[in-house]
């Protein structure tokens, strides 16, 4: 039996030929949750990836994204578009996958047991001697569920009982390559970072290269085993390749000061990634890269520098048009002082200060350039990944793979064109954010409503999210086995603080979300201020 919903055009809840039940729900205006009615298992991640290889062949234009979870598939469209074909596609996807699942891959990755272990820890908790722990994970077959936390992340299905253990009490640095586990599950870190699970050895295959056309090596439901190396591996070279040489007459811009990790070259956001890990990227403030690149002549299709900290000073190599747009910035070329929202010829061999202006509403800039930007040597990663240039530091994909720093130099990526002066206008951002809020999708009915009630201060944001100071809003039930997040989302962690979900999150998290925030505001939370009034209200049907 099938029930219908008429916005989407297709059954909401239905029966595929397995006897394996559905669901299919909207999260807010522009992304729809597919949840299978099962546990989580290796069967079902199988039977997951194979609905997103059907659907993902299927899909309408407007369909961005489809992240695997453990139960559930989250599709992100782009904003403004029906829903109904992408949720005909899911339900048509449910029903193909049922007939025949996808031939799992099946690989071996070595481990130098040992290299960089918690080794006295995992003995004493597990009450095992140390061989015996290498003997019980070796032997043991994995099935990948999915990748997220980070590019390339594969959480594996399989580990066997005796060796399940909650997470350590806080996170500690890992190796790229830390085989690990933790919650009752096995995973192997891709690159050197943050981590809270145990590590019991290191591997040197690389699993995710920002230069191949496929990054990852692993994939859901790949059948994976883990085969004892008899040394330690040697030292790894990484899967990072150095761009192309700077070429004469390439250079444009300069940039010869910079407020550490906040320029970077953001555009449009990246499609179609989601499953791998990687962020989709892209301007935080959408409408204000939208404003500077009409000003500026740049085209859409090519990023802009967005200063989070608007700190930095630039020297045109050429004769240059530019705009800066976004807010709480002052800009001065050559000590003359400019208006933010407006056009201007920027001379060759001119320098232009971009500067926090404490009397300005807004909070960061973007500064576009006629004929758009790139790093003079090319943008990092292979041109199936690199799209329109976003930058993903994490992947190191796009731009110059990270935060641009002093010395680097970018080139123009097409002929300027004339500058849109329709686009003028005085730059004002409130100083207060009302935020409209969808409910989410884990019943989270009174912290819905709590967020609803409470007016919050902004604390700390970055491009990952922003955290909301003031009351604390419990979940019922703050752990959920984590899907796909889609962007605008509000996490509730176990201390209560709720988390708005931006461009560079996760693409996968296991946090309640009580809510879900209608993009199109997004754009007045990034350029709010720390301390900044932030409300919710509900938003329309």
């Amino acid at each position: 039996m099938s029930v219908h919903r008429a916005d989407l055009g297709t059954p909401v809840a239905w029966v595929d030929s397995d006897g394996l039940g559905w669901r299919l729900t909207r999260l807010g205006p522009a992304a729809l949750r597919l949840a299978a009615d099962a546990e989580p298992s290796a069967e079902l991640s199988v039977r997951l990836a194979t609905v997103r290889t059907v659907a993902w062949g299927v899909r309408p234009p407007a369909l961005r994204d489809l992240v695997v979870g453990y139960r559930a598939l989250t599709a992100e469209l782009r904003l403004g578009a029906p829903l109904a074909p992408a949720a005909a596609a899911l339900h048509a996807a449910t029903l193909e996958a049922a007939l025949g699942e996808i031939r799992p891959r099946r690989l071996t990755l070595p481990v130098a047991y040992g290299d960089g272990a918690d080794r006295a820890d995992l003995e004493s908790l597990l009450g095992l001697p140390w061989p015996e722990v290498v003997a019980r994970h070796a032997a043991a077959a994995y099935r990948v569920a999915f990748l997220g936390f980070t590019p390339g992340f594969a959480y594996l299905h399989g580990l066997p009982a005796d060796l399940a253990l909650p997470r350590r009490p806080a996170p500690r640095s890992l190796p790229a390559g830390a085989v690990a586990i933790a919650d009752g599950r096995a995973g192997v870190y891709p690159s050197a970072g943050p981590g809270g699970w145990w590590v019991l050895g290191t591997t040197p295959v690389p699993l995710f290269d920002p230069w191949r056309a496929a990054p990852t090596t692993l994939l859901p439901g790949d059948e994976v085993r883990f085969e004892a190396l008899a040394e330690s591996p040697a030292a790894s070279t990484g899967a990072w390749r150095a761009r192309p040489a700077t070429r004469d007459g390439d250079a444009a811009l300069t940039l010869t000061e910079a407020w550490p990790g906040a320029v970077s070259l953001q555009g449009r956001p990246r499609a179609g990634v989601g499953h791998l890990g990687m962020a989709q990227a892209g301007a935080l403030d959408a409408r204000a890269f939208v404003t500077a690149a009409r000003l500026a002549g740049a085209p859409l299709a090519a990023p802009a520098l967005e200063l989070a900290v608007p700190h930095a000073t630039l020297r045109a190599e050429r004769p240059l048009t530019a705009a800066c747009s976004g807010g709480g910035a002052r800009l001065r070329l050559e000590g003359r002082p400019l208006p933010l929202g407006r056009t201007f010829a920027w001379p060759a061999g001119a320098n232009l200060e971009v500067r926090p202006d404490p009397h300005a509403s807004g909070a960061h800039a973007v500064l576009a350039v006629g004929g758009g930007l790139a790093p003079a040597g090319g943008p990092v990663g292979h041109p199936d990944l690199v799209g329109e240039g976003s930058t993903d530091a994490r992947a190191g994909v796009g731009g110059f793979g990270r935060a641009l720093r002093a010395g680097d130099t970018l080139r123009l990526v097409a002929d300027p064109r004339p500058p849109d002066s329709g686009w003028q206008g005085r730059v004002h951002h409130a100083s207060r954010v009302a935020l409209r809020l969808h409910p989410g999708p884990h019943g989270e009915d009174e912290a819905y409503a709590a967020l609803l009630a409470t007016a919050f201060a902004l604390g700390a944001r970055d491009r990952m999210g922003a955290w909301l100071d003031g009351r604390r809003i419990r979940a019922r039930r703050p752990d959920v086995d984590s899907e796909g997040v889609p962007l605008g989302a509000v996490q509730l962690p176990a201390d209560g603080r709720p988390v708005v979900l931006l461009n560079d999150r996760g693409r996968t998290g296991g946090y309640a979300l009580a809510g879900i925030v209608d993009p199109r505001d997004l754009a007045g939370l990034a350029q709010a201020r720390p301390g900044s009034a932030v409300t919710f209200e509900p938003a329309a049907s």
